[in-house]
C-alpha cells in the first residue's frame, strides 16, 4: 500500500498538495481520480512513499487520510512538458495543479480521463536548445517563418507557431499554410470539441512533418516539434486574466528548454527585458533585430489642437475645445466628397471618460466605489438620453431629471465632460459629415468578437465611410487608407508598467496597415514616443525604457510582486496589516487605495473591495523559496501577480 501526495487538477482547492493511500502502484506524473469531499477529480501524483514506513506519521496525522478507490492512472503528460509546468508554476506563485489546468484544454483532458484518446508511450525529444528572437514588421517576420518551415519540412522536422490569441492563429495560419494544407493544423478556444480531437490525433500520429499554428494551451500535443516560434511576443494578451496568473510566455520558453527545442521569440516591437537579453548574449538574434521598421504610410504628422485653441482665444476671446484640429476635419471632407475609407481611433468609450464641476473642479465619481463615472448615450423607451456608467464596478445611474446633474461637492451645476469617447466622436463627425457612412466599435457595441468582426466587414464593404472605434478594432483590420488618432492621452494616466509600450506597439500596427495619411493628435507636451513609433524607431524607444525599468528596478533589472487582497470593506484594512507584518522581511509597500469589486454573482452578492500589496525584489532574487512558501500558504481571498502589468 502506498501514501501519495497529488495535485488537484482544479480550480479553488484550498491546499496545493492532498494526500490519500492507494491500494494499487502508482508512480509519479500518473494522473488519476482522487475523492474531494462528495465529487472526484483530477489530481497528478506528485511523490509515492510506502505506507509501512509511514506508520508514525499517518498514527499522529490530524486527519484521515482518505483511499483512493477508483484510479484510472493515466501519464497524460511528457516529462518535458511538466517540468515547464513546474517551472512556470513556482515563477509565478502559483498551485501546479491549477498552472496544469490552464495549460491544457478541458476536452483534451475529458478525453484522456474517459479513455478516449491514449497517452503516447515515448515522445522524442532535442539533444539541444536555444532562444532566439527576431525583431521586424509582419511582412519580414512571416517571410523568415515560411522560409524556415520550408528548410524544417525538408529535414523532416516540425514546427510549433505560439500565438496569443484566435485572430492571431487564423491570420498566421492562413499565411504559412498554403500550399501545405495537409500538414498543417489549427488549434484555438473557438474550434469545436470534435475537430479538437480529431486534429490532435492527427496532428501527434502523422508521419509527414507537420505545422502547428495554435494559443499556448496546445503545446501539449505530444510530438517533438524542432522549432516553436511565439509571434506577437510584446502583447498582453499573454496573461491569463484569471487564477492561475500566469504569463504564458514563461510557460512556451520553459518547456521548449525542457523538450531541447529551438524557440524563436518574434515581434514588430520585443519587450525591453527581451532586447536586454539580446544585448547579453542570452539569446542570440533569428535574422536580424531591425532597428527600425518601414511601412507603407505615405505620410504621418502628430498635430496639437492646443495651438488652435490659442489662436481663437486670442483673436475672439472665447474659450473653445477643438475635438478635430484642421488637418483632421480637411481629411474627413476628402473621405466626404471620394470614396475613401477613414478610420478614427479614440482610447475610450462613451462622451468622455470624467465629469468635472466648472467651479470647484470636483470629479463626478461612483458613489459605490469612487472611481470616475463616465457619460454614455443610451435610447430608452425610444428617446436618446444620456446615463452614467462605472467601468470600474459596473453601476448604472441616470443623471437628475435625465438630464441635470449637480456638483456632489458644491452644487453648481456647471458640469462638463473632460476628455474624448467614442461617442462624443460620432456626434461631431454626424454633425459636420452627415452624408458620410459612419461605423462604430466598442466593448457596448460588440459584446463578441464575432459582433466585431461583423463591424469591421460592414466597413470594409462599404464604397467609403468612417469606422470610429477603440483599440479592439486595431487586430481585425486588415488596411485602410487613412487613420487619424484622435486622442490616446488618457491612457498615460493608467498606473500601467507598460503603458509605453501598449501605446508604441498601437502606432507601429497602425503604420502597418495604413496606406496614405495617419495624424495622431495630442495635447500632451512630451511628443517623443509619438515621434520614435511614427519613425518607426525601435532602437531609440527600447534605449529609454531600459533606462526607465533600471531607474525604478522594473524587470528585468527586478522582480515585482503585486498581493491584492479582496474582503469586505470593514475588515480590509487590518487585514492587510497582517499581510504586511506576514512579509515584513521582504519590506511590503501597502498601495492604501481601497477599490470595489464588480459584482458577478448577482446583486443579493456581498459587496466586496481590494486593497494591493507590492514587493520589489532586486534583480536575481526570485524565485526566492521561503517566500514562494509564504505566497502559496495565503488563503483564498489573496491573489498573486508577478510582474504585473498594473500596480494599482
Amino acid at each position: 500500500m502506498q501514501i501519495i501526495t497529488v495535485a488537484p487538477i482544479v480550480r479553488g482547492v484550498p491546499k496545493e498538495y492532498l494526500t490519500y493511500f492507494s491500494k494499487e502502484p502508482l508512480s509519479v506524473g500518473m494522473v488519476i481520480l482522487v475523492p474531494i469531499r462528495t465529487r472526484e477529480i483530477p489530481a497528478i501524483v506528485i511523490e509515492t512513499k510506502m505506507a509501512q514506513n509511514e506508520k508514525s506519521t499517518l498514527k499522529n496525522s490530524e486527519y484521515i487520510v482518505r483511499k483512493v478507490s477508483k484510479t484510472k492512472p493515466q501519464h497524460i503528460w511528457t516529462p518535458a512538458f511538466l517540468s515547464a509546468i513546474e517551472h512556470t508554476a513556482n515563477f509565478s506563485a502559483q498551485k501546479i495543479g491549477e498552472t496544469l489546468l490552464a495549460l491544457t484544454p478541458k476536452i483534451i483532458l475529458e478525453a484522456y480521463m474517459s479513455g478516449n484518446l491514449v497517452a503516447e508511450e515515448k515522445v522524442l525529444s532535442g539533444s539541444s536548445s536555444e532562444v532566439s528572437a527576431i525583431q521586424g514588421n509582419t511582412h519580414q517576420r512571416i517571410e523568415s517563418y515560411r522560409q524556415l518551415i520550408r528548410e524544417s519540412f525538408v529535414r523532416h522536422e516540425s514546427v510549433f507557431i505560439c500565438l496569443p490569441t484566435e485572430d492571431d492563429v487564423e491570420r498566421i495560419a492562413k499565411e504559412l499554410g498554403r500550399g501545405i494544407e495537409d500538414y498543417t493544423f489549427l488549434f484555438h478556444g473557438s474550434v469545436s470539441s470534435k475537430r479538437v480531437l480529431e486534429r490532435w490525433q492527427k496532428a501527434s500520429k502523422e508521419k509527414h512533418a507537420v505545422l502547428v499554428v495554435g494559443t499556448t494551451q496546445y503545446l501539449g500535443i505530444p510530438r517533438f516539434f524542432n522549432t516553436i516560434i511565439l509571434d506577437e511576443e510584446h502583447a498582453r494578451t499573454w496573461k491569463t486574466m484569471v487564477c492561475p496568473l500566469v504569463d504564458l510566455r514563461i510557460f512556451a520558453e520553459a518547456y521548449a528548454r525542457a523538450n531541447k527545442s529551438t524557440i524563436i521569440l518574434g515581434a514588430p516591437i520585443l519587450r525591453p527585458e527581451t532586447i536586454e537579453r539580446v544585448r547579453t548574449k542570452e539569446i542570440t538574434e533569428f535574422g536580424r533585430i531591425s532597428a527600425h521598421t518601414e511601412a507603407p504610410t505615405e505620410s504621418a504628422n502628430i498635430i496639437d489642437p492646443r495651438k488652435e485653441e490659442k489662436e481663437i482665444r486670442e483673436n475672439t476671446g472665447r474659450r473653445e475645445f477643438i475635438l478635430f484640429s484642421t488637418p483632421v476635419r480637411e481629411l474627413l471632407e476628402k473621405g466626404d466628397h471620394t470614396h475613401g475609407h477613414i478610420f478614427l481611433l479614440a482610447s475610450r468609450k462613451g462622451l468622455a471618460p470624467v465629469t468635472s464641476c466648472g467651479d470647484c473642479g470636483t470629479l463626478v465619481r461612483c458613489p459605490e466605489c469612487a472611481a470616475p463615472l463616465v457619460i454614455h448615450k443610451k435610447t430608452l423607451d425610444k428617446k436618446e438620453s444620456q446615463i452614467f456608467i462605472c467601468h470600474a464596478c459596473g453601476l448604472m445611474r441616470t443623471p437628475e431629471d435625465n438630464v441635470h446633474e449637480t456638483c456632489p461637492q458644491c452644487g453648481g451645476w456647471k458640469l462638463q465632460g473632460v476628455g474624448i469617447g467614442i461617442d462624443r466622436i460620432e456626434a461631431e463627425v454626424a454633425t459636420l459629415f452627415p452624408r458620410l457612412p459612419c461605423f462604430v466599435l466598442d466593448g457596448d457595441r460588440a459584446k463578441t468578437r464575432t459582433q466585431a468582426k461583423k463591424i469591421i466587414a460592414e466597413f470594409e464593404k462599404s464604397p467609403r465611410g468612417i469606422l470610429i472605434a477603440t483599440p479592439m478594432a486595431i487586430p481585425l483590420l486588415d488596411e485602410v487608407e487613412n487613420t487619424v488618432v484622435v486622442s490616446l492621452d488618457s491612457l498615460f494616466a493608467i498606473p500601467d508598467i507598460r503603458m509605453s509600450e501598449r501605446i508604441f506597439a498601437l502606432i507601429l500596427a497602425l503604420r502597418e496597415k495604413t496606406k496614405s495619411s495617419l495624424l495622431v493628435q495630442t495635447r500632451a507636451d512630451d511628443t517623443s514616443l509619438f515621434e520614435q513609433a511614427l519613425r518607426g524607431d525601435l532602437t531609440a524607444f527600447t534605449e529609454n525604457e531600459l533606462a526607465l525599468r533600471k531607474a525604478f528596478f522594473y524587470p528585468p533589472y527586478g522582480t515585482i510582486i503585486k498581493i491584492t487582497l479582496r474582503a469586505p470593506q470593514e475588515g480590509i484594512a487590518s487585514e492587510m496589516e497582517h499581510l504586511k507584518t506576514f512579509l515584513a522581511p521582504y519590506a511590503p509597500i501597502v498601495t492604501g487605495t481601497i477599490g470595489c469589486e464588480p459584482l458577478r454573482s448577482g446583486n443579493n452578492s456581498k459587496k466586496l473591495f481590494r486593497m494591493h500589496l507590492i514587493l520589489k525584489l532586486a534583480e536575481g532574487m526570485w524565485v526566492d523559496a521561503t517566500l514562494l512558501a509564504k505566497l502559496r500558504a495565503l488563503p483564498a481571498q489573496f491573489t498573486t501577480e508577478v510582474n504585473p502589468d498594473h500596480l494599482l
